[in-house]
């Protein structure tokens, strides 16, 4: 809010007008506040209350209890959580090895090739994300696209178990996730002063060094918000694991599922489970942000 100060003449109308417009943003940002509290807010709310009742064969029962929390405790649940943090991380990881040197061509591109690639990149969301995953399951089924190829050329003897392993899975994640990380990085990248390069060639430095030292770290928020779009959605991915995995690698999505549609129904474990991943997601967020925000303060100083 704006400090007006008492002795200017034209305090009141000051005053009068800065409120009109305290009252004008609030009424404009009421209606995305109340579809946030009605929509996430209060589902939130009777998340948080689920987590601590007691787990019914078709529902709950209304009598406090740590026993979801203890269970989530165990080492089970534990590796679940492991295994979805780990796909998380090779999806992230993964998806910046190939998304950097696609979004570094598209931001020095010609505008009429850099318009043609980045439609290239946008395609996939006009298609609904369960055709896209049973694309992926016809190609890389055991009589699939793929194994024919790979036949047909005299690569394999026989066709290879691709289907329902974790390298499916991370192979269709890395598909489905890698615009998120091409987009926020041309976003930066494309804003960048191209002539720091040819000074610092110009000053002794090779292509490689010029990279690490100039281009790197002024894509840091490129990478920042490409790596948050990815992680966080993988962390808790339940479609892709379902589609293209095995149930020998439970991931925490797909535990959240099953303890909420099967019989005996465990909602108060599904919430807790919920907490944990909302918990973790808090966690990294903060901590990226920390991160982001001392290189950031480092390359002022």
């Amino acid at each position: 809010m704006k400090i007006i100060p008492e002795n200017n003449p034209n305090y009141a109308l000051q005053l009068a007008t800065e409120r009109k417009k305290n009252f004008t943003s609030w009424l404009l940002t009421a209606p995305a506040l109340l579809w946030l509290i009605f929509f996430f807010l209060i589902p939130y709310l009777i998340v948080i209350i689920y987590s601590f009742l007691t787990a019914d064969i078709y529902d709950v029962k209304f009598e406090f209890t740590l026993e979801a929390y203890r269970q989530c405790l165990t080492p089970a649940y534990l590796h679940t959580l492991f295994l979805s943090f780990r796909l998380a991380l090779l999806t992230t990881l993964l998806c910046l090895l190939l998304g950097f040197p696609v979004a570094y061509y598209i931001a020095r591109a010609k505008d009429k090739v850099k318009n043609t690639l980045l439609i290239f990149i946008i395609i996939p969301f006009w298609t609904n994300l369960i055709i896209r995953i049973f694309s992926w399951r016809i190609f890389l089924a055991y009589n699939g696209v793929l194994n024919n190829i790979l036949l047909n050329l005299g690569l394999i003897s026989q066709p290879l178990e691709i289907m329902r392993t974790d390298i499916a899975v991370i192979l269709v994640m890395v598909y489905v996730y890698l615009p998120y990380m091409i987009l926020p990085l041309y976003s930066v990248l494309e804003k960048l002063d191209w002539t720091l390069l040819n000074a610092a060639m110009d000053l002794g430095a090779n292509e490689i060094i010029s990279f690490f030292k100039i281009t790197l770290p002024l894509a840091r928020g490129g990478i920042f918000a490409g790596g948050l779009l990815v992680f966080i959605p993988a962390l808790g991915s339940y479609l892709i694991p379902q589609l293209v995995g095995n149930q020998k690698s439970l991931y925490l999505g797909q535990v959240i599922t099953y303890k909420v549609k099967n019989i005996p129904r465990n909602w108060p474990m599904a919430s807790a489970l919920s907490l944990i991943l909302l918990l973790i997601v808090a966690l990294f967020l903060i901590m990226f942000y920390v991160l982001y925000s001392h290189s950031k303060s480092r390359r002022r100083v």
